[in-house]
């Protein structure tokens, strides 16, 4: 009788694991794959942007130029002119704790702490990658990005594809799987993303 309830205690446990950990790697895309190429410096030189297990790297030839931070779990990427620049950008979202950077703004004192979605737009100069513009948490999480003439006017839009958030535990935050999704269409002007429109 002993046996047989700690048999199914460990078997009920067993489940509620592999249910968690099919839920938090399904909602993010675990160990996803994917890979594209580039030229983003103009130097005439091929890069391979490279994202593996939530790990973007950059590489000219064998030779590795970028990896994205440890602290970083990033969703997806893509390449493209999205400040209407006439320069090619790599825009990221990721997953990382924290609104903001080490430099917090005057106004916020209080802990910064959630783990939350964010966009992260880099130029490539001189084979170092530096920071065009990097949000703070998003309202709602990027499901899915697009780049592209949207509205037919000649300069880029940001198509996302947004949800809703779903607490894990403490402050830490994913894509809730079961919650709305919408299409919003964001336009780059002079620092920042203005929203265009909710389709």
């Amino acid at each position: 009788m002993v046996n047989k309830n700690i048999l199914s205690r460990s078997l009920l446990l067993l489940l509620l694991l592999l249910t968690s950990i099919l839920f938090l790697s399904g909602s993010r895309n675990f160990g996803a794959q994917l890979c594209t190429k580039g030229d983003l410096d103009g130097d005439g030189i091929t890069e391979e942007y490279k994202l593996t297990n939530h790990v973007l790297t950059v590489k000219e030839g064998s030779q590795e130029i970028w990896k994205s931070s440890s602290d970083y779990y990033i969703d997806s990427f893509a390449l493209g002119d999205i400040n209407n620049d006439g320069e090619v950008n790599l825009v990221v979202s990721l997953w990382k704790k924290g609104s903001f950077g080490e430099m917090k703004p005057f106004w916020h004192t209080g802990k910064d702490n959630d783990y939350k979605n964010h966009l992260f737009v880099y130029q490539l100069k001189e084979n170092t990658f530096r920071h065009v513009w990097c949000s703070s948490n998003l309202d709602h999480p990027i499901l899915s990005f697009d780049i592209k003439d949207n509205n037919g006017d000649g300069r880029n839009e940001l198509v996302v594809e947004e949800g809703q958030y779903k607490k894990i535990v403490g402050e830490k935050y994913t894509a809730n799987p079961n919650g709305t999704k919408r299409t919003v269409i964001w336009q780059w002007e002079e620092w920042g993303f203005c929203l265009q429109k909710i389709l």
